[in-house]
């Protein structure tokens, strides 16, 4: 049997945009093409560099991903904390991730993608708001792990 390899701990911040009709914004997105991974749900959000708190981050996160530009304060405590473990396509390698999550009321909003990276214009397939419930019902991967779950139980 092939021993796991650890590749990397990712730290990540991540905003849970609840409009007033209590829908998530999420984004369909797919891990890099080497992982060979099966594209899930996120929302905004992404890692945290070196010498950022996770607020800075998910500021920052939510201003290139989507265009909005907001402010520590709008962002408010901490929602929730995920962590977990995404085992690579090829059964060998994972890489460990703790996800901060910050949860912030807005209208809704026409997504402005030009502070897009290379890889962000091909990894994403596809954003939209949703009614957890149809979420739920798709079937559809929804990260990180237990993100689904929580929206049920304070969403729904």
């Amino acid at each position: 049997m092939t021993e796991k390899v650890h590749v990397k701990y990712r730290p990540t911040a991540r905003v849970l945009l609840v409009n007033d009709l209590n829908q998530v914004f999420l984004i369909k997105t797919h891990f890099d093409p080497e992982l060979g991974l099966e594209p899930r749900w996120l929302t905004p959000g992404g890692g945290i560099d070196s010498g950022e708190t996770p607020h800075q981050a998910a500021v920052r996160e939510l201003r290139e991903e989507t265009g909005l530009k907001v402010t520590e304060n709008d962002l408010g405590e901490i929602f929730l904390e995920l962590s977990g473990r995404w085992d690579w396509a090829d059964g060998i390698h994972y890489q460990t991730y703790t996800d901060t999550i910050f949860l912030m009321r807005t209208n809704d909003f026409e997504l402005d993608n030009s502070g897009w990276t290379q890889d962000e214009h091909r990894d994403v397939l596809e954003w939209r708001w949703w009614n957890v419930s149809d979420l739920l019902a798709t079937g559809e991967s929804v990260g990180p792990h237990g993100l689904a779950e929580q929206l049920r139980i304070h969403l729904t």
